[in-house]
């Protein structure tokens, strides 16, 4: 991954979805690598491993010191992390909702559609001649 800014943004969903699965069970460096990977974020070690350093730091996980030098770490999520993850996804459901649906926030309803499909029948439509509909068809 080349470019900084997406980087930067895609930073935000990895730990996210770090969040997420350390909710539902411990999570570990190598199995949060092939998960992530699974949804197209192919990480290094070397991106990775800071990331969950950073969210211990801010209390979010907390690890448990392995007992052999070369066991696995296991993170897990803490109360504070909770807490995070319950907001966050109250945001991310209101982001989906306003880019994805284009669900107007301050109405609740539908304002301007942005998604592809209802652009391009949005397109389809402005072709169409007014005087060639008639009048008991158009709307006032």
């Amino acid at each position: 991954m080349s470019d900084p800014v997406d980087r930067e943004i895609r930073l935000a969903l990895w730990k996210l979805h770090i969040l997420h699965h350390a909710e539902r069970g411990p999570v570990y460096g190598l199995w949060l690598l092939e998960e992530l990977a699974e949804h197209g974020h192919r990480l290094s070690p070397g991106t990775l491993y800071p990331i969950l350093e950073r969210m211990e730091r801010n209390g979010w996980l907390r690890s448990k010191a392995p007992r052999r030098a070369n066991a696995r770490k296991d993170y897990r999520i803490t109360a504070a992390g909770r807490r995070v993850l319950e907001q966050l996804r109250i945001d991310v459901d209101k982001l989906h909702r306003e880019l994805v649906l284009g669900i107007d926030p301050a109405r609740g309803s539908r304002g301007q559609d942005t998604t592809a499909k209802s652009a391009r029948a949005g397109r389809r439509a402005s072709h169409v001649d007014e005087r060639s509909v008639p009048n008991e068809g158009r709307r006032s």
